[in-house]
């Protein structure tokens, strides 16, 4: 199996966590390009992992080679294929699986009834399926993924304390836009304006934080942010665990509609604190998960009691066991159902 991805980055970047869990349970093989973060290309280490990243120059020569020579199957991540791409994996024939990691939209379809040899499109939520179904697609050719869990799934035993209240953001990416304001950066730290018992922890995956100090310290906020450099595993499971609620607020649609920070929280029994501006929103609505901001909106008082954590902590964590990594083997299942 031949896995696709226009950017890939380790451990930092929720779509190449969701492709490498992916490509571990099928054996498979990465190929991506240097878009992101500074990437090297052709790294050792990942080429002795089967994953390969090229200049993006590079790029689509290697992938046209790879993909006219063989026939097994490929299974590209993608929002929006280029016509080149799409042209190679139409004349490879080889067999094709496409997941969607955002909420497809109008212009999305044209593209996916181009693929002549399109097996199977996932996606992570009902409404999505729901809408590609509404559009004249299959239901039998769609199939819904929960996002996996980067971190293994344990009921954190942390107390909670209304009058200490931590929110983790686990979503950081200043080299985008106006990132700062479009993932909800600036309204947590307006959120900490009017909540004073709450604090702000946020792992770096770049170093463009100049302009997020200057801010911070126009606000007041300094002493109850902190940033901080995650490089193991088991330092994010440790953060997951010493938060109290686990926050996405964008503003605007840059992200995948199921964070996979959130989906991380969960796994600890971390409520969340989510935009409507993502679709997961409305999963946290009806599970009663943690708390849905009205995008346009400006923070407010969020007073949490002891009682309603805990019924919030203990629906989180419930509603979590449908994120583990396992998911893929009902993944790897539909790739041999079809022939």
């Amino acid at each position: 199996m031949l896995y696709i991805s226009d950017f890939f980055t380790r451990h930092k970047e929720a779509v190449s966590n969701q492709l490498e869990l992916l490509a571990q349970h099928k054996s498979g093989k990465i190929i991506a390009a240097t878009r992101f973060m500074g990437q090297k290309a052709l790294h050792k280490n990942e080429r002795k992992d089967g994953i390969y990243i090229f200049p993006p120059l590079l790029y689509p020569i290697a992938l046209a080679l790879v993909l006219m020579s063989s026939r097994s199957p490929v299974h590209t991540f993608e929002e929006e294929s280029f016509r080149w791409k799409r042209f190679f994996l139409n004349a490879s024939g080889r067999p094709l699986y496409v997941s969607l990691y955002r909420r497809p939209e109008a212009h999305h379809l044209p593209y996916l009834r181009t693929y002549k040899n399109l097996k199977k499109i996932f996606v992570e939520l009902p409404i999505h399926k729901e809408y590609l179904v509404s559009q004249g697609f299959s239901p039998e050719v769609i199939e819904i993924t929960p996002t996996p869990s980067k971190v293994v799934r344990k009921k954190s035993t942390k107390n909670f304390n209304q009058n200490n209240i931590n929110i983790v953001f686990a979503s950081w990416n200043n080299s985008e836009n106006n990132a700062l304001h479009d993932r909800g950066v600036i309204y947590l730290l307006d959120l900490l304006v009017k909540n004073p018992e709450y604090s702000l922890t946020i792992p770096l995956r770049d170093s463009k934080t100049a302009e997020f100090w200057e801010i911070a310290r126009a606000k007041g906020v300094t002493r109850r942010v902190k940033l901080l450099i995650i490089n193991k595993p088991e330092d994010l499971e440790a953060l997951f665990d010493e938060s109290d609620f686990v926050s996405f607020v964008a503003q605007d649609r840059i992200a995948k509609d199921v964070p996979n920070s959130l989906i991380d929280g969960l796994s600890c029994g971390k409520p969340v604190i989510i935009s409507d501006v993502l679709d997961f929103s409305t999963v946290v609505e009806k599970q009663a998960i943690g708390y849905t901001i009205k995008s346009g909106t400006k923070p407010r008082r969020l007073k949490v009691t002891s009682k309603e954590y805990t019924a919030m902590s203990k629906r989180a964590y419930a509603y979590s066991k449908r994120h583990m990594p396992n998911i893929y083997q009902s993944t790897g299942t539909n790739y041999e159902e079809i022939k």
